[in-house]
């Protein structure tokens, strides 16, 4: 079956054509296949990318022909392929009778497969090694000479083919990157505009900020510990400005904010119509961290099957798309957060125990506004300046009993809600003095002026308690009492344990 000049000649335009027309990997593949096989009869054809990782070759697109039941994902590791593997490294081709070859490790799963001949060529492109394409046959070999000079020079239009494939996926990747980069950014510049330095005075954050500078400059993974509100994401952010990937994207995502079907398509990214809804490729958080940071918050929240994915990536380094079959590496740094007790998950079956210790190599706990009450005063002053400024109001002056008031009461809300409240006071105090009763008022909108005396101790449990009776005993849902309060329902339980109080009291 050996081919003629002329013949050379067409099988080399075919494949040119296709360099031109083809945009997706396996169309092309699909192309040269059906170029090639008339001519040369092969009964299973493969590409392998030589990705210069040292663990895996991905192939270029599935394989088409007689299946491998070994080899029916998208790498080869290298200990499965010894013939690959010489063919790239002397740059020649080589040919094997598998029959005769039982040593090698792939000669039983070829066997297995009735395939025990195979010719392997390698990819050449500027001198440089681009991969291999393997041709096997079931029957003996039918190639003549004329045939493997065929099988050669084709090999060059492949390579170029599959070289020029790799570089349009690569500039179309960084375009989608770029896009993605730019909807991400756009996003976190209006975040950004109500972030805040880190304001403390108190000895814990000292000592915190003094943590976090020396695993800053690491690749450690970092875990923040913190009730709602306490600043984890400042944290996270000063962690990555302190490293040597601070030149690169911080890219954030809330594992809360998404519906499960959708965080894997964040985290990973997806292919067109990998999903029905998905009219184009997307980029995911862990393609655009690629050299710089991801922080996870609410790490809690990811889905059982998601974790499971998630401690696969930071295992390997690799990952694919939702719906893709090419295996992508990337270089991530992780910070996750979370408001709940992992540990508690993890005995209880809700988060996976191996990912866990993973996340929780150098873990921080971020205290609470309560245990931090020096700060108090300064965080007051600090946002009721940048307050003024945005709303073009006049300072309020607040006198002792009000800074009294403020460092008694307990930010169920943390420094989020102590921010949110000296908005609200600038508002509507401004130029006026804010004593302690106007903090009082404004704290427990729904609370009657006279006091009779009570501490705010005792003021916040009768509204609590109020709430309750309210709510017929109920913690949780619309009606309960923790929407009625405006609090998280696990916030709310802290406060009923802090003040003794027990919801079946308040039940009909």
């Amino acid at each position: 079956m050996a081919a003629d000049e002329l013949q050379k000649f067409q099988t080399v335009l075919k494949i040119n054509n296709a360099i031109i027309h083809q945009r997706s990997r396996n169309g092309l593949f699909k192309e040269i296949t059906g170029v090639l096989q008339p001519i040369l009869g092969f009964d299973r054809i493969s590409i392998l990318v030589d990705r210069q990782d040292g663990k895996h070759w991905n192939y270029f697109s599935p394989a088409i022909g007689v299946s491998i039941p070994e080899l029916q994902n998208n790498t080869m590791p290298p200990a499965k392929a010894v013939i690959p593997k010489r063919v790239m490294q002397e740059r020649r081709t080589i040919i094997v009778d598998v029959v005769h070859e039982p040593l090698l490790p792939e000669s039983k799963m070829l066997l297995d497969a009735g395939l025990p001949w195979f010719i392997c060529i390698p990819l050449l492109v500027r001198d440089q090694v681009l991969g291999s394409v393997q041709l096997f046959y079931r029957k003996s070999f039918p190639l003549k000479d004329d045939d493997i000079d065929l099988c050669e020079k084709v090999s060059q239009q492949v390579a170029l083919a599959v070289d020029n494939m790799l570089a349009y996926e690569e500039l179309e990747g960084l375009k989608d990157k770029l896009v993605e980069e730019k909807t991400y950014l756009k996003k976190e510049i209006d975040t950004l505009k109500d972030e805040q330095e880190i304001v403390y005075v108190c000895r814990a954050m000292h000592q915190i900020m003094s943590t976090i500078q020396n695993v800053a400059s690491t690749d450690t993974t970092v875990l923040l510990l913190g009730e709602t509100g306490t600043g984890k994401d400042l944290l996270a952010r000063a962690i990555h400005n302190g490293s040597g990937r601070h030149n690169n994207t911080f890219v954030k995502l809330n594992c809360a904010a998404l519906v499960p079907t959708l965080i894997e398509s964040e985290l990973f990214g997806h292919e067109k119509g990998a999903f029905t809804g998905a009219a184009s490729k997307k980029v995911g958080r862990f393609e655009l961290a690629h050299q710089s940071t991801l922080f996870l918050d609410e790490i809690s929240e990811l889905p059982i099957n998601t974790q499971a994915k998630l401690l696969q990536v930071l295992q390997e380094g690799a990952f694919e798309r939702v719906g893709g079959t090419e295996t992508i590496r990337t270089d991530v740094r992780i910070i996750a957060a979370t408001n709940q007790d992992l540990h508690k998950m993890v005995v209880e079956k809700k988060f996976r125990e191996d990912l866990y210790y993973r996340l929780s190599t150098f873990p921080v706990r971020v205290p609470p506004l309560r245990e931090r009450w020096e700060d108090i005063p300064v965080l007051g002053k600090y946002f009721g300046e940048r307050f003024c400024v945005r709303l073009d109001r006049g300072k309020p002056v607040f006198d002792k009993s009000a800074v009294k008031v403020l460092m008694q009461y307990s930010w169920p809300g943390n420094v989020r809600e102590l921010q949110n409240f000296i908005e609200r006071v600038v508002i509507l105090k401004s130029h006026q003095t804010v004593t302690g009763d106007d903090i009082l008022n404004l704290l427990n909108p729904g609370i009657q002026q006279d006091t009779g005396g009570e501490t705010l101790a005792d003021i916040e449990k009768k509204h609590i308690e109020n709430m309750l009776r309210k709510a017929r005993g109920r913690l949780g849902g619309p009606n309960g009492a923790a929407g009625l309060l405006g609090l998280k329902r696990s916030t709310l339980q802290y406060r009923m344990k802090k003040y003794g109080i027990d919801a079946s009291c308040f039940r009909l």
